[in-house]
């Protein structure tokens, strides 16, 4: 019962500090805040966590496991068919950041707004366990797009992959600022078909 309740104040810290972080950004919430939120203590934090900064690598974590845990099960799923197509390997690239939003106890504007933060407001590096799942989902996609795109080198993949989710992260970031610059002409539209448009761009980037 004791290890129930420790691990539920966990979980309410990080999604409390999910939430403060996505609307406010992560330098300007404070610990008291998201502890007010979670209804938990400030030590608890501490005890959990180590500190602000331990909590922050926690919530970024709990963001990016699933989405690199589902691109590695995807990629194996391929490996065993015998190779893919450039359009498979993106929408395996892309799909699970995208499942992830919507199966998120965030709201999706709200996981948007904190996958913008982690992308562009920090201003220190990922926590090692984060740039650990992102070197491993790397070193299986970069040689799957060689072995489908002949003549590109890894360099050109790195590259590649680097523009492809910056077009992923801006469309979903920034789809307001470009409903206003349309002049209401873009309007709201379900987070698949934007994902169709992106991925319909980015294979033909990778193609070039």
């Amino acid at each position: 019962m004791v290890g129930e309740t420790t691990n539920g104040t966990k979980v309410a810290l990080m999604e409390a500090a999910a939430t403060l972080f996505a609307e406010k950004g992560f330098e300007v919430v404070s610990v008291r805040e998201i502890t007010t939120l979670a209804k938990a203590n400030v030590a608890s934090v501490k005890y959990h966590f180590g500190a602000r900064e331990g909590l922050i690598d926690a919530v970024v974590a709990r963001m990016a496991k699933p989405v690199n845990d589902e691109r590695l099960r995807r990629i194996e799923e391929l490996e065993e068919r015998g190779g893919a197509t450039v359009r498979e390997l993106i929408v395996a690239f892309f799909e699970p950041l995208c499942s992830q939003i919507q199966n998120s106890p965030l709201s999706e504007k709200l996981f948007i707004k904190l996958m913008g933060r982690v992308v562009g407001d920090r201003p220190y590096e990922f926590p090692k366990e984060v740039m650990g799942q992102f070197r491993e989902v790397a070193s299986r996609y970069v040689p799957a797009f060689m072995a489908t795109c002949p003549g590109l080198s890894d360099d050109d993949v790195f590259w590649r992959i680097h523009f492809s989710f910056g077009v992923l992260a801006n469309t979903l970031t920034h789809g307001d600022l470009l409903k206003k610059i349309s002049a209401g002409k873009v309007g709201d539209e379900k987070l698949p078909v934007t994902l169709k448009r992106v991925i319909d761009f980015c294979e033909a980037g990778f193609k070039q």
